[in-house]
């Protein structure tokens, strides 16, 4: 009989333990960016927009007092009643519309964290012309000055023709004349032309200030008096050039309106509109015979610029003050060290701001929530391991832009593809040895071979392609040709040089354009004056040079700080001694950017030379020195900051070093720190 077999089932033992795959860290785009972009946002409709239409506002009323006679003219009453009449508050909202609104667009859609990689203002504008936001900005800048003057013009004829107490402004489209009744006003395109020079004038200050870049440090020790002082000194300054810009522009068009009539066919459509413009006197001297109207255009031109320059002071201030999201979220700490990974080094730098208040606060809380960070093991990476490769990424990639001196990443290098497998041969027929008939051939008749030369492999065609050097000559022709030809072609290039020396002397200027004109016909002081404005507009900066191979420097001060600040505390704080695992990574990685820096400054150091004791230094040299200083001043506020960070990390951990193992060059930079802490 056969062994007993049970029919109970086989059932596997139950256990609580499971395999739970590690939680990664949340990216930014789902946890801190869409944070501080809604608190942007409420800056921007609740601050910029607000403090830009009350700006708007104020403008409004100070243009109606002055169009209704003044303060002594008005009584306390309409004084008091005027800033919230319905039609001053709907020409104060159609300005504001026309003239801040696109402004603060125009920055916030512009807005960029990279610095413009120059070294002269001629490179600055080329390099700001290439791009698209600069040709649209100047575009919308015209646009917005046109609409001013046309919110002028109406306010004008609104309150200055009411009162009867100013004469007619005389700014309508057309001149009032029975005669003429199509010619257009020239006291308006004065204004229009004004108010087309002071944008293009506001557009190449903000491309030589390069104002699309985004602020890095907030100018939080300037008060709002000197915010207004500045835009005043900045508006009376900049209107008071580009007034005489616009004469010259107002005159130079009339003076070209006689070679325009000289066209065929366009002065038919001309002349019903500019034929006035034929006669009278010369337009650069306006300002002495319409000095009401050059005032007018002086102050319409400064209100206009006072709000561009107030919404772009407005928005900077704005932009650049820290964004605080801890109390916003349940996991401040995780939502931190998530925005640090942010591709938007804006977004970076503010939360690198925001981490660095937590990394040197000394309260009780601030230390429990470092430990936490520190122990943290709930994702992989860790929340310590990540926000240390970030900022170690962040300062890796600006190091090798230091070493390549501002140039950009060289592409990497292409692999050439395998060669493809060769086919294998197809058998064929050999080649044969003997490539001419074995049988002897009768000799051919000479019909035959008349024939066979003016075939197309024949003799005569061959002859033909060689040419005529080919044919056999008499030695009498060879000698006349030998004497003849060269004396004919030394002929010809001898005219060809005088002809074209000719042509250059009368056309070199012109190629040259202005400038050109200017060095060949202008007087000595006018063409030596614009000598020197070509050599200042073209001349490379040191200062800027360095400034471009260190485009983020407070982002990277301020990442080093962050770091360096949490690595000490981590001394204490850290219970699992975690941080000490990448402290000499960390260490190896400030000492190296500052190896660099210094190396660097050496460089532009050596750029200055030495003068002896008495000796006075010329214009060029100043300037050279100031350069230098300036370029000096970029690497040692980036040296200091590594220094100040290493600095900290010696004098925290002191002895404690001697327990990691560093490269030489590490080692021996670290002990001069040692030494001197």
């Amino acid at each position: 009989m056969s062994r007993s077999t049970t029919t109970t089932p086989l059932r596997a033992i139950p256990s609580a333990l499971t395999n739970k795959a590690s939680l990664s860290i949340p990216s930014p785009t789902q946890t801190y960016e869409p944070l501080v972009k809604s608190i942007l946002r409420q800056r921007l409709t609740s601050g910029i927009l607000l403090l830009s239409a009350a700006f708007c506002w104020l403008e409004t009323i100070i243009w109606s007092i002055w169009g209704l006679g003044g303060v002594g003219k008005l009584g306390f009453a309409q004084l008091f009643l005027l800033p919230i009449k319905p039609w001053l508050l709907a020409v104060a909202f159609a300005h504001w519309l026309s003239v801040a609104v696109p402004v603060v667009v125009l920055r916030k859609t512009y807005l960029t964290s990279s610095r413009t990689n120059t070294s002269s203002p001629s490179q600055t504008w080329h390099s700001a012309w290439a791009k698209t936001s600069t040709r649209r900005a100047m575009l919308v800048y015209c646009a917005s000055s046109i609409l001013a003057t046309t919110l002028h013009v109406f306010l004008a004829y609104t309150t200055e023709t009411s009162t009867g107490m100013r004469s007619d402004p005389r700014l309508t489209i057309f001149v009032k004349s029975k005669k003429h009744p199509h010619y257009l006003n020239g006291r308006l395109l004065f204004l229009i032309i004004s108010q087309l020079t002071v944008a293009c004038g506001f557009l190449v200050r903000n491309v030589m200030l390069d104002r699309f870049v985004f602020r890095w440090t907030a100018s939080s020790n300037r008060s709002v008096f000197g915010y207004i002082l500045q835009t005043i000194l900045v508006v009376s300054v900049f209107t008071t050039v580009c007034l005489p810009a616009a004469s010259l522009a107002f005159g130079a068009i009339r003076a070209c309106l006689p070679i325009v009539y000289q066209l065929p066919i366009l002065p038919i459509f001309l002349r019903p509109f500019t034929a006035h413009f034929l006669r009278g006197s010369w337009s650069i001297l306006l300002p002495f015979y319409h000095y009401r109207l050059f005032f007018r255009a002086w102050f319409l031109g400064a209100s206009t610029l006072a709000i561009w320059e107030a919404s772009e002071v407005i928005f900077d201030a704005y932009v650049a003050e820290p964004v605080k999201v801890s109390h916003l979220t349940s996991d401040p700490t995780l939502t931190l060290v998530s925005g640090v990974g942010s591709s938007d080094r804006m977004l970076k730098f503010f939360a690198l701001s925001e981490l660095l208040e937590l990394a040197t606060d000394n309260s009780p809380a601030a230390s429990a929530r470092r430990s936490d960070l520190f122990a943290d093991q709930k994702y992989s990476p860790t929340i310590w391991g990540h926000l240390c490769r970030e900022i170690l990424l962040l300062l890796g990639h600006d190091y090798q832009l230091l070493l390549r001196r501002g140039a950009p990443a060289p592409p990497p290098p292409v692999v050439p593809p395998a060669p493809a497998p060769q086919p294998t041969g197809i058998p064929s027929t050999p080649a044969k040895l003997i490539d001419k008939p074995i049988f002897k051939s009768s000799k051919p008749s000479p019909i035959r071979s008349v024939i066979d030369s003016f075939a197309a492999d024949g003799s005569f065609p061959k002859a033909v392609e060689e040419g005529a050097e080919s044919v056999h000559l008499p030695e009498l022709f060879k000698g006349v040709e030998s004497a003849v030809l060269p004396t004919l072609e030394r002929g010809k290039g001898e005219v060809k040089k005088s002809v074209d020396g000719a042509l250059g002397a009368v056309t070199r200027p012109l190629r040259g354009g202005i400038t050109g004109v200017v060095h060949a016909y202008a007087p000595v002081p006018i063409s030596d004056m614009l000598k020197g404005w070509q050599e200042w507009w073209n001349t490379a900066r040191v200062g800027r040079s360095v400034e471009s191979t260190l485009p983020f420097r407070e982002l990277d001060v301020l990442a080093v700080k962050v770091l360096s600040h949490l690595v000490c505390a981590s001394l204490t704080e850290d219970r699992y001694g975690v941080v000490q695992r990448d402290t000499p990574k960390i260490l190896e990685a400030l000492l190296s950017f500052l190896s660099a820096v210094e190396e660097y400054q050496v460089e532009i150091n050596a750029l200055a030379q030495p003068t002896s004791d008495g000796q006075l230094l010329t214009s060029k040299e100043l300037e050279k020195r100031e350069e230098i200083e300036k370029a000096s001043m970029v690497l040692g506020f980036v040296a200091d900051g590594m220094k100040e960070g290493v600095t900290d990390l010696v004098r925290t951990f002191g002895d404690k070093l001697l327990a990691f193992k560093f490269p030489p060059r590490t080692a021996r930079k670290l002990q001069g720190f040692l030494d001197y802490c």
